[in-house]
Protein backbone atom coordinates (compact mmCIF):
# COMPACT_ATOMS: atom_id res chain seq x y z
CA UNK A 1 0.00 0.00 0.00
CA UNK A 2 1.58 3.18 -1.09
CA UNK A 3 0.68 6.49 1.17
CA UNK A 4 0.72 10.00 -0.70
CA UNK A 5 0.46 13.16 2.18
CA UNK A 6 0.45 16.95 1.00
CA UNK A 7 2.35 19.40 3.43
CA UNK A 8 3.20 23.14 3.54
CA UNK A 9 6.73 24.72 5.17
CA UNK A 10 7.35 28.26 5.59
CA UNK A 11 11.19 28.49 5.82
CA UNK A 12 13.24 30.86 6.46
CA UNK A 13 16.31 29.69 4.52
CA UNK A 14 15.99 26.98 1.90
CA UNK A 15 19.37 26.96 0.35
CA UNK A 16 19.34 22.75 -0.46
CA UNK A 17 15.49 22.82 -1.63
CA UNK A 18 14.92 21.09 -4.57
CA UNK A 19 14.28 23.57 -7.73
CA UNK A 20 11.97 21.28 -9.04
CA UNK A 21 9.27 21.54 -6.09
CA UNK A 22 9.30 25.39 -6.30
CA UNK A 23 6.50 26.90 -6.93
CA UNK A 24 6.18 30.90 -8.06
CA UNK A 25 3.53 32.05 -7.92
CA UNK A 26 0.43 31.45 -5.61
CA UNK A 27 -3.08 31.47 -7.88
CA UNK A 28 -5.39 34.28 -6.20
CA UNK A 29 -2.46 35.92 -5.38
CA UNK A 30 -0.03 36.46 -7.06
CA UNK A 31 4.01 35.70 -7.30
CA UNK A 32 5.74 34.73 -4.13
CA UNK A 33 8.74 33.63 -2.77
CA UNK A 34 9.83 30.03 -1.53
CA UNK A 35 7.08 28.57 -2.37
CA UNK A 36 7.64 24.43 -2.48
CA UNK A 37 5.25 21.43 -3.45
CA UNK A 38 7.17 18.14 -3.92
CA UNK A 39 7.17 14.20 -3.31
CA UNK A 40 9.02 11.86 -0.30
CA UNK A 41 9.40 8.56 -0.09
CA UNK A 42 9.80 6.58 2.59
CA UNK A 43 8.73 2.83 4.63
CA UNK A 44 6.18 2.62 6.69
CA UNK A 45 6.43 -0.89 8.47
CA UNK A 46 6.16 -3.19 5.86
CA UNK A 47 4.98 -1.10 3.51
CA UNK A 48 6.56 1.46 0.80
CA UNK A 49 5.32 5.24 1.38
CA UNK A 50 6.24 7.02 -1.80
CA UNK A 51 5.33 10.39 -2.86
CA UNK A 52 4.48 12.18 0.09
CA UNK A 53 3.30 15.31 -0.95
CA UNK A 54 4.09 18.35 0.53
CA UNK A 55 4.14 22.20 0.24
CA UNK A 56 6.99 24.85 1.77
CA UNK A 57 7.21 28.57 1.50
CA UNK A 58 9.91 30.33 2.87
CA UNK A 59 9.20 34.20 3.92
CA UNK A 60 12.40 35.62 2.32
CA UNK A 61 11.60 38.92 4.34
CA UNK A 62 11.81 37.40 7.55
CA UNK A 63 15.47 37.36 9.45
CA UNK A 64 16.90 34.07 9.39
CA UNK A 65 14.97 31.45 11.92
CA UNK A 66 16.39 28.80 14.28
CA UNK A 67 12.80 27.37 14.67
CA UNK A 68 10.80 25.06 12.83
CA UNK A 69 6.96 25.61 13.83
CA UNK A 70 4.86 22.46 12.84
CA UNK A 71 1.13 22.56 12.49
CA UNK A 72 -1.68 19.96 12.12
CA UNK A 73 -5.34 20.45 12.67
CA UNK A 74 -7.06 17.54 14.04
CA UNK A 75 -10.72 15.52 13.36
CA UNK A 76 -9.56 12.67 12.91
CA UNK A 77 -9.41 13.44 9.42
CA UNK A 78 -9.30 17.31 9.08
CA UNK A 79 -7.36 18.87 6.18
CA UNK A 80 -4.71 21.10 7.62
CA UNK A 81 -4.65 22.71 4.73
CA UNK A 82 -7.75 24.79 6.66
CA UNK A 83 -4.94 25.79 8.89
CA UNK A 84 -2.91 26.79 6.82
CA UNK A 85 -5.60 29.16 4.66
CA UNK A 86 -7.42 30.35 7.36
CA UNK A 87 -5.23 30.32 10.90
CA UNK A 88 -1.82 30.19 10.97
CA UNK A 89 -0.28 30.40 7.24
CA UNK A 90 1.07 33.41 5.74
CA UNK A 91 -2.31 33.33 3.65
CA UNK A 92 -5.86 34.09 4.03
CA UNK A 93 -9.17 33.20 2.72
CA UNK A 94 -12.54 34.49 3.91
CA UNK A 95 -16.05 34.86 2.32
CA UNK A 96 -15.18 37.88 0.39
CA UNK A 97 -12.72 35.50 -1.79
CA UNK A 98 -15.61 33.87 -3.55
CA UNK A 99 -17.64 36.97 -4.06
CA UNK A 100 -14.19 39.22 -5.16
CA UNK A 101 -14.22 41.08 -8.55
CA UNK A 102 -11.22 38.97 -9.69
CA UNK A 103 -13.08 35.82 -8.27
CA UNK A 104 -15.65 36.76 -10.84
CA UNK A 105 -13.54 36.59 -13.83
CA UNK A 106 -11.14 33.79 -13.05
CA UNK A 107 -12.78 31.50 -10.90
CA UNK A 108 -9.92 31.34 -8.21
CA UNK A 109 -10.84 32.73 -5.30
CA UNK A 110 -8.51 35.71 -3.97
CA UNK A 111 -6.03 35.34 -1.79
CA UNK A 112 -5.12 37.25 1.41
CA UNK A 113 -1.54 38.07 3.19
CA UNK A 114 -2.04 36.96 7.08
CA UNK A 115 -0.76 39.84 9.22
CA UNK A 116 -0.61 37.56 12.19
CA UNK A 117 0.81 34.34 10.67
CA UNK A 118 3.30 32.66 12.42
CA UNK A 119 6.01 32.05 10.26
CA UNK A 120 6.68 35.44 11.37
CA UNK A 121 8.01 33.46 14.75
CA UNK A 122 9.73 30.50 12.60
CA UNK A 123 9.82 28.28 9.78
CA UNK A 124 6.48 26.84 9.50
CA UNK A 125 5.73 23.06 8.24
CA UNK A 126 1.73 21.90 7.67
CA UNK A 127 1.40 18.16 6.32
CA UNK A 128 -2.02 16.50 5.51
CA UNK A 129 -1.74 13.14 7.47
CA UNK A 130 -2.81 10.60 7.62
CA UNK A 131 -3.79 9.44 4.20
CA UNK A 132 -6.36 10.02 2.60
CA UNK A 133 -6.76 13.82 4.19
CA UNK A 134 -6.78 16.65 1.86
CA UNK A 135 -4.28 15.74 -1.01
CA UNK A 136 -2.98 12.68 0.36
CA UNK A 137 -4.07 9.84 -1.04
CA UNK A 138 -3.08 5.35 -1.08
CA UNK A 139 -2.50 3.96 -5.23
CA UNK A 140 -5.04 6.21 -6.67
CA UNK A 141 -5.14 9.87 -6.16
CA UNK A 142 -8.73 10.00 -6.98
CA UNK A 143 -9.74 7.76 -4.49
CA UNK A 144 -12.38 8.31 -1.30
CA UNK A 145 -11.59 8.10 2.37
CA UNK A 146 -11.64 4.97 3.06
CA UNK A 147 -9.10 4.01 0.13
CA UNK A 148 -6.13 4.02 2.75
CA UNK A 149 -7.32 1.15 5.25
CA UNK A 150 -7.26 1.80 8.77
CA UNK A 151 -5.73 4.41 11.11
CA UNK A 152 -4.65 3.80 14.90
CA UNK A 153 -3.61 6.80 16.95
CA UNK A 154 -0.28 4.70 16.89
CA UNK A 155 0.21 4.18 13.60
CA UNK A 156 -0.53 8.13 13.35
CA UNK A 157 2.33 8.77 14.86
CA UNK A 158 4.46 5.96 13.16
CA UNK A 159 2.91 8.20 10.07
CA UNK A 160 3.86 11.49 11.29
CA UNK A 161 7.45 11.01 12.45
CA UNK A 162 8.35 9.17 9.23
CA UNK A 163 7.04 12.20 7.27
CA UNK A 164 8.68 14.09 9.34
CA UNK A 165 11.89 12.54 8.67
CA UNK A 166 11.38 12.26 5.24
CA UNK A 167 11.34 16.25 4.85
CA UNK A 168 14.54 16.74 6.93
CA UNK A 169 16.10 14.19 4.43
CA UNK A 170 15.02 16.65 1.59
CA UNK A 171 15.32 19.38 3.69
CA UNK A 172 18.10 18.96 5.43
CA UNK A 173 19.01 22.68 6.40
CA UNK A 174 16.43 22.31 8.74
CA UNK A 175 17.13 19.49 10.67
CA UNK A 176 19.27 21.57 13.24
CA UNK A 177 16.59 23.87 14.35
CA UNK A 178 14.92 23.37 17.61
CA UNK A 179 11.35 21.96 16.25
CA UNK A 180 7.96 23.21 17.94
CA UNK A 181 5.28 20.90 17.26
CA UNK A 182 1.53 23.01 17.36
CA UNK A 183 -1.87 21.62 16.86
CA UNK A 184 -5.75 22.07 17.52
CA UNK A 185 -9.03 19.58 18.32
CA UNK A 186 -8.17 15.58 17.99
CA UNK A 187 -4.36 16.90 17.09
CA UNK A 188 -4.53 17.07 20.86
CA UNK A 189 -3.44 12.97 20.42
CA UNK A 190 -1.58 14.08 17.18
CA UNK A 191 1.11 16.10 18.59
CA UNK A 192 1.91 14.27 22.23
CA UNK A 193 2.00 11.11 20.24
CA UNK A 194 4.37 12.46 17.70
CA UNK A 195 6.63 14.06 19.96
CA UNK A 196 6.49 10.66 21.80
CA UNK A 197 7.31 9.09 19.59
CA UNK A 198 10.25 11.52 18.33
CA UNK A 199 11.76 11.40 21.88
CA UNK A 200 11.56 7.25 21.83
CA UNK A 201 12.39 6.93 18.09
CA UNK A 202 14.68 9.95 16.72
CA UNK A 203 17.16 11.69 19.33
CA UNK A 204 18.44 13.86 16.67
CA UNK A 205 15.50 15.50 15.91
CA UNK A 206 15.81 19.08 18.22
CA UNK A 207 12.36 18.86 19.76
CA UNK A 208 11.98 21.85 22.49
CA UNK A 209 8.28 21.71 22.86
CA UNK A 210 4.54 21.31 21.43
CA UNK A 211 1.47 23.12 21.75
CA UNK A 212 -2.23 21.80 21.73
CA UNK A 213 -5.13 23.85 21.50
CA UNK A 214 -8.79 23.26 22.47
CA UNK A 215 -7.45 19.38 22.48
CA UNK A 216 -8.20 16.41 22.96
CA UNK A 217 -6.69 14.07 25.30
CA UNK A 218 -7.51 10.31 24.81
CA UNK A 219 -10.24 8.25 24.79
CA UNK A 220 -10.51 7.82 29.07
CA UNK A 221 -10.23 11.81 29.22
CA UNK A 222 -11.51 14.02 27.21
CA UNK A 223 -12.94 13.02 23.02
CA UNK A 224 -13.71 9.08 23.43
CA UNK A 225 -16.21 6.89 24.47
CA UNK A 226 -14.00 5.24 27.14
CA UNK A 227 -14.37 7.18 29.78
CA UNK A 228 -17.29 7.63 32.43
CA UNK A 229 -18.37 11.15 30.99
CA UNK A 230 -21.48 13.34 32.36
CA UNK A 231 -22.68 16.83 31.50
CA UNK A 232 -21.26 18.52 34.38
CA UNK A 233 -18.31 20.83 32.73
CA UNK A 234 -21.01 21.54 29.87
CA UNK A 235 -23.53 23.02 31.99
CA UNK A 236 -20.55 24.94 34.26
CA UNK A 237 -19.84 26.59 30.79
CA UNK A 238 -23.00 26.98 29.38
CA UNK A 239 -24.27 28.72 32.57
CA UNK A 240 -21.31 30.37 33.05
CA UNK A 241 -22.03 31.71 29.73
CA UNK A 242 -25.10 33.07 30.58
CA UNK A 243 -26.84 30.50 28.68
CA UNK A 244 -29.85 29.42 29.99
CA UNK A 245 -31.81 30.44 33.32
CA UNK A 246 -30.82 30.05 36.99
CA UNK A 247 -34.03 29.04 37.59
CA UNK A 248 -32.99 25.79 36.03
CA UNK A 249 -29.02 25.79 36.92
CA UNK A 250 -30.48 25.96 40.87
CA UNK A 251 -33.32 23.48 40.24
CA UNK A 252 -30.54 21.05 37.84
CA UNK A 253 -27.88 21.28 41.01
CA UNK A 254 -31.15 20.53 43.59
CA UNK A 255 -31.78 17.17 41.60
CA UNK A 256 -28.76 16.08 40.31
CA UNK A 257 -25.47 15.28 42.56
CA UNK A 258 -22.00 16.70 41.63
CA UNK A 259 -20.41 13.30 41.22
CA UNK A 260 -23.78 11.82 39.42
CA UNK A 261 -23.19 14.89 36.67
CA UNK A 262 -19.53 14.31 36.23
CA UNK A 263 -19.25 10.17 36.34
CA UNK A 264 -22.83 8.93 36.30
CA UNK A 265 -22.09 5.22 35.43
CA UNK A 266 -20.00 5.49 38.90
CA UNK A 267 -22.47 6.99 40.95
CA UNK A 268 -25.93 5.11 39.99
CA UNK A 269 -26.99 7.26 36.63
CA UNK A 270 -29.25 10.12 36.66
CA UNK A 271 -32.57 10.32 37.87
CA UNK A 272 -35.49 10.98 35.55
CA UNK A 273 -36.08 13.83 37.36
CA UNK A 274 -32.25 15.16 36.33
CA UNK A 275 -32.75 13.95 32.77
CA UNK A 276 -35.77 15.88 32.62
CA UNK A 277 -34.28 18.83 34.09
CA UNK A 278 -31.26 18.60 31.46
CA UNK A 279 -33.63 18.34 28.39
CA UNK A 280 -35.41 21.23 29.62
CA UNK A 281 -31.60 23.35 30.00
CA UNK A 282 -31.25 22.26 26.18
CA UNK A 283 -34.42 23.25 25.05
CA UNK A 284 -33.94 27.37 26.94
CA UNK A 285 -30.36 27.34 25.46
CA UNK A 286 -31.61 27.36 21.98
CA UNK A 287 -29.14 26.57 18.97
CA UNK A 288 -25.02 27.82 18.68
CA UNK A 289 -22.35 26.45 16.84
CA UNK A 290 -20.68 24.05 18.62
CA UNK A 291 -17.11 25.31 17.77
CA UNK A 292 -17.70 28.54 18.95
CA UNK A 293 -20.92 29.51 21.45
CA UNK A 294 -20.74 33.22 19.89
CA UNK A 295 -20.41 32.68 15.80
CA UNK A 296 -21.97 35.10 13.75
CA UNK A 297 -20.89 33.10 10.82
CA UNK A 298 -24.37 31.20 11.10
CA UNK A 299 -24.70 30.09 7.20
CA UNK A 300 -21.38 30.85 5.75
CA UNK A 301 -18.87 29.02 8.26
CA UNK A 302 -19.02 26.06 5.84
CA UNK A 303 -17.95 23.70 9.32
CA UNK A 304 -21.81 23.42 10.45
CA UNK A 305 -22.18 20.48 12.47
CA UNK A 306 -24.99 18.12 12.91
CA UNK A 307 -28.79 19.09 14.62
CA UNK A 308 -28.97 19.47 18.36
CA UNK A 309 -27.90 16.23 20.45
CA UNK A 310 -29.25 15.64 24.17
CA UNK A 311 -27.08 17.75 26.74
CA UNK A 312 -26.04 14.45 28.06
CA UNK A 313 -23.44 13.72 25.54
CA UNK A 314 -22.62 17.08 23.64
CA UNK A 315 -24.52 20.02 21.86
CA UNK A 316 -24.53 21.25 18.22
CA UNK A 317 -26.62 23.89 16.56
CA UNK A 318 -26.51 27.06 14.64
CA UNK A 319 -26.33 30.45 16.43
CA UNK A 320 -26.56 34.24 15.00
CA UNK A 321 -26.26 37.43 16.28
CA UNK A 322 -22.81 37.99 17.94
CA UNK A 323 -20.13 40.35 17.15
CA UNK A 324 -17.18 38.27 15.03
CA UNK A 325 -13.22 39.44 14.76
CA UNK A 326 -12.92 37.43 11.91
CA UNK A 327 -14.57 37.36 8.38
CA UNK A 328 -16.44 33.97 7.48
CA UNK A 329 -16.75 32.10 4.62
CA UNK A 330 -13.08 30.88 5.57
CA UNK A 331 -14.15 27.11 5.32
CA UNK A 332 -16.30 27.31 2.01
CA UNK A 333 -13.57 29.49 0.15
CA UNK A 334 -10.94 26.56 1.10
CA UNK A 335 -12.58 24.09 -0.33
CA UNK A 336 -13.50 26.16 -3.34
CA UNK A 337 -9.64 26.98 -3.75
CA UNK A 338 -8.80 23.22 -3.22
CA UNK A 339 -10.53 22.70 -6.02
CA UNK A 340 -9.48 24.97 -8.86
CA UNK A 341 -7.04 23.43 -11.50
CA UNK A 342 -4.85 25.74 -11.45
CA UNK A 343 -4.32 25.65 -7.90
CA UNK A 344 -3.56 21.72 -8.13
CA UNK A 345 -1.24 22.89 -11.05
CA UNK A 346 0.79 24.69 -8.75
CA UNK A 347 1.03 22.91 -5.91
CA UNK A 348 1.58 19.61 -8.36
CA UNK A 349 -1.72 17.87 -7.16
CA UNK A 350 -2.15 15.41 -9.62
CA UNK A 351 -5.66 16.36 -11.68
CA UNK A 352 -7.55 13.83 -10.33
CA UNK A 353 -6.31 14.18 -6.96
CA UNK A 354 -9.43 13.81 -4.52
CA UNK A 355 -9.62 16.30 -1.76
CA UNK A 356 -10.65 14.63 1.06
CA UNK A 357 -11.32 16.59 4.29
CA UNK A 358 -13.34 14.86 7.41
CA UNK A 359 -14.28 15.49 10.59
CA UNK A 360 -14.82 13.17 13.63
CA UNK A 361 -13.33 10.29 11.38
CA UNK A 362 -16.50 10.73 9.03
CA UNK A 363 -15.40 8.98 5.80
CA UNK A 364 -12.20 7.48 7.25
CA UNK A 365 -11.46 4.20 8.96
CA UNK A 366 -9.78 5.85 11.85
CA UNK A 367 -10.03 3.97 15.24
CA UNK A 368 -9.06 5.71 18.56
CA UNK A 369 -6.84 4.18 20.07
CA UNK A 370 -4.98 6.49 22.67
CA UNK A 371 -6.80 6.46 26.19
CA UNK A 372 -4.83 8.78 27.80
CA UNK A 373 -2.23 10.93 27.56
CA UNK A 374 -1.95 12.49 31.33
CA UNK A 375 1.02 10.46 32.05
CA UNK A 376 2.59 11.53 28.92
CA UNK A 377 2.44 15.44 29.87
CA UNK A 378 4.00 14.28 33.69
CA UNK A 379 6.95 12.56 32.16
CA UNK A 380 7.93 15.19 30.05
CA UNK A 381 7.40 17.47 33.36
CA UNK A 382 8.93 15.65 36.40
CA UNK A 383 8.86 12.00 35.34
CA UNK A 384 11.22 10.22 32.97
CA UNK A 385 11.95 12.42 30.19
CA UNK A 386 12.11 15.49 32.03
CA UNK A 387 15.67 16.41 31.55
CA UNK A 388 14.77 17.04 27.92
CA UNK A 389 13.54 20.00 28.76
CA UNK A 390 10.50 19.72 26.28
CA UNK A 391 7.85 23.00 26.55
CA UNK A 392 4.47 22.01 26.81
CA UNK A 393 1.21 24.53 26.23
CA UNK A 394 -2.09 23.48 26.67
CA UNK A 395 -4.47 26.60 25.19
CA UNK A 396 -8.23 27.03 24.81
CA UNK A 397 -10.63 29.49 23.45
CA UNK A 398 -13.14 30.45 26.40
CA UNK A 399 -15.85 30.65 23.86
CA UNK A 400 -15.59 27.02 22.89
CA UNK A 401 -18.61 24.70 23.39
CA UNK A 402 -16.83 21.43 22.24
CA UNK A 403 -13.50 21.09 24.25
CA UNK A 404 -14.29 24.07 26.52
CA UNK A 405 -11.75 25.33 28.90
CA UNK A 406 -13.71 24.34 31.99
CA UNK A 407 -12.65 21.02 31.19
CA UNK A 408 -9.75 21.94 30.25
CA UNK A 409 -8.94 23.87 33.22
CA UNK A 410 -9.77 20.57 35.54
CA UNK A 411 -7.51 18.42 33.61
CA UNK A 412 -4.32 20.47 33.31
CA UNK A 413 -4.77 21.18 37.10
CA UNK A 414 -5.15 17.10 37.76
CA UNK A 415 -1.65 16.45 36.21
CA UNK A 416 0.02 16.01 39.51
CA UNK A 417 1.94 19.66 38.97
CA UNK A 418 3.48 22.66 41.41
CA UNK A 419 1.99 25.65 40.14
CA UNK A 420 4.68 28.37 39.59
CA UNK A 421 2.56 31.09 38.79
CA UNK A 422 -0.59 30.77 39.83
CA UNK A 423 -4.24 32.03 37.62
CA UNK A 424 -3.96 35.50 36.73
CA UNK A 425 -4.67 37.56 33.20
CA UNK A 426 -2.61 37.92 30.44
CA UNK A 427 -2.96 40.50 27.90
CA UNK A 428 -1.39 41.53 24.33
CA UNK A 429 0.26 45.24 25.25
CA UNK A 430 0.87 45.05 28.98
CA UNK A 431 -1.72 47.13 29.76
CA UNK A 432 -5.14 46.60 29.03
CA UNK A 433 -5.80 44.47 26.27
CA UNK A 434 -6.90 41.60 27.55
CA UNK A 435 -5.37 38.20 25.91
CA UNK A 436 -7.26 36.29 28.91
CA UNK A 437 -5.67 33.99 31.41
CA UNK A 438 -2.68 31.62 32.19
CA UNK A 439 -1.50 29.34 34.98
CA UNK A 440 2.08 28.12 34.88
CA UNK A 441 3.61 24.83 36.47
CA UNK A 442 6.75 23.21 37.27
CA UNK A 443 8.58 21.27 34.38
CA UNK A 444 7.69 24.06 31.69
CA UNK A 445 3.92 23.30 31.50
CA UNK A 446 1.39 26.08 30.85
CA UNK A 447 -2.22 26.02 30.70
CA UNK A 448 -2.98 29.67 28.57
CA UNK A 449 -7.41 30.42 27.35
CA UNK A 450 -8.41 32.75 25.03
CA UNK A 451 -10.91 35.42 25.91
CA UNK A 452 -13.85 35.42 23.08
CA UNK A 453 -11.91 32.71 21.21
CA UNK A 454 -13.63 29.73 19.80
CA UNK A 455 -12.23 26.09 18.68
CA UNK A 456 -10.21 27.56 16.32
CA UNK A 457 -8.11 29.63 18.18
CA UNK A 458 -5.90 31.93 15.53
CA UNK A 459 -9.23 31.71 13.37
CA UNK A 460 -11.23 33.48 16.30
CA UNK A 461 -8.78 35.45 18.13
CA UNK A 462 -5.55 35.82 15.52
CA UNK A 463 -3.97 38.74 17.02
CA UNK A 464 -4.51 37.39 21.08
CA UNK A 465 -3.20 33.63 19.13
CA UNK A 466 -0.29 34.92 17.72
CA UNK A 467 1.04 36.98 20.95
CA UNK A 468 0.03 34.00 22.91
CA UNK A 469 2.53 31.58 20.57
CA UNK A 470 5.16 34.24 20.49
CA UNK A 471 5.20 34.63 23.91
CA UNK A 472 5.50 30.92 24.54
CA UNK A 473 7.88 30.32 21.67
CA UNK A 474 10.22 32.85 22.85
CA UNK A 475 10.08 31.30 26.10
CA UNK A 476 8.92 35.05 27.74
CA UNK A 477 6.50 35.78 30.36
CA UNK A 478 2.60 36.41 29.85
CA UNK A 479 2.15 40.09 29.42
CA UNK A 480 0.82 41.64 32.55
CA UNK A 481 -2.74 43.42 33.07
CA UNK A 482 -1.90 47.16 34.24
CA UNK A 483 -5.25 48.81 35.24
CA UNK A 484 -3.17 51.39 35.93
CA UNK A 485 -1.58 52.02 32.75
CA UNK A 486 -1.74 54.30 30.17
CA UNK A 487 -3.29 53.47 27.33
CA UNK A 488 -0.75 53.45 24.18
CA UNK A 489 -0.95 56.08 21.57
CA UNK A 490 -3.59 55.57 18.79
CA UNK A 491 -5.77 53.25 21.01
CA UNK A 492 -8.01 56.05 22.64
Amino acid sequence: MKFFGIGLVIAATANAAPEADVVPNLPGYGAVEGLYSGYLEYTLGEKQVSSHYLFSLQDSAAAPSDKLIFWSNGGPGASSFYGFMTEVGPFSLDESSIHSADYEKTGIPTVYKNPTSWNQLGDLLIFEAPAPVGFSFCNDPSADGTSCGDWTDDLAAENNLLALQAFYDKFPEHKSKELYLSGESYAGVYIPTMARSIIENDSSINLKGFAVGDACTGTEVLCGDDGDFGPWWDITFMYGHGQFSTKTYDSIIAACTEAALKHPLANGGLSDDCNNLLDKMTEEIGGYYDYALYDDCTYENGLLLSPARPAHTLWRGEIGGALNDYSCGGGDAMEVYANVSAVRDAFHVSPEAYFFSGDNGVGFNYTLTEKNLIPFYKDLAVGKYKDLGVRVMVYNGDTDPGINSFVAQNWTSHVGLEETQPWRSWTLDSCLKMGGYVTRYEGNFDFVTIRGAGHMVPTYKPDAAFEMFRTWIENDDFKRYDGDCEAPSGEL
